[in-house]
């Protein structure tokens, strides 16, 4: 099953979520232009409104909120990021 198809089931589940935190897929991380490197794990936000994701990498072991607070300012600065 395609990962965007898991989103829509996780944000059926959970429909108070506005924004979704989990890891990337291997066919993810394969579109990577340079991969995560050693010690980096891919990660991406999906945006429950347009299903726009986001994609960046942490310090394996690394631990992150998921409260869409967090997750809307994190995607916002992920997104400019793209812009500049």
């Amino acid at each position: 099953m395609p990962a965007i198809d898991i989103d829509d089931i996780w944000f059926r589940a959970n429909p108070d979520r506005e924004y979704r935190l989990r890891r990337q897929t291997p066919a993810e991380l394969e579109k990577w232009p340079v991969p995560p490197g050693y010690g980096f794990t891919g990660w991406c936000i999906i945006r429950r409104a347009d299903r726009a994701v986001e994609l960046f990498a942490i310090a394996e072991g690394a631990t992150w909120d998921d409260y869409d607070f967090e997750m809307s300012q994190f995607f916002n600065e992920l997104r400019a990021g793209e812009a500049a």
